[in-house]
């Protein structure tokens, strides 16, 4: 014999394989928490500031130029 019942084993399945993913969501959401906090830190102080404008930001002074390179 076989019961159906609202909580049956595919809605089990499929809510441990949503409940795997919503983990590994949260821990990548920490992992960047924690370098935006790190960042926040830095820019507290005015050369890293302005190093992180200019690597980050590729902000640049009037008199500057500006190449990018990248690779793909």
């Amino acid at each position: 014999m076989l019961f159906l019942d609202d909580i049956d084993i595919f809605t089990i399945i499929n809510q441990n394989n949503k409940l795997s993913h919503l983990e590994d969501a949260k821990s990548e959401v920490s992992e960047k928490l924690a370098r935006t906090k790190l960042t926040l830190k830095k820019l507290k102080y005015t050369s890293e500031l302005e190093s992180f404008a200019r690597e980050e930001k590729l902000f640049k002074r009037d008199n500057e130029e500006i190449f990018v390179i990248s690779y793909e």
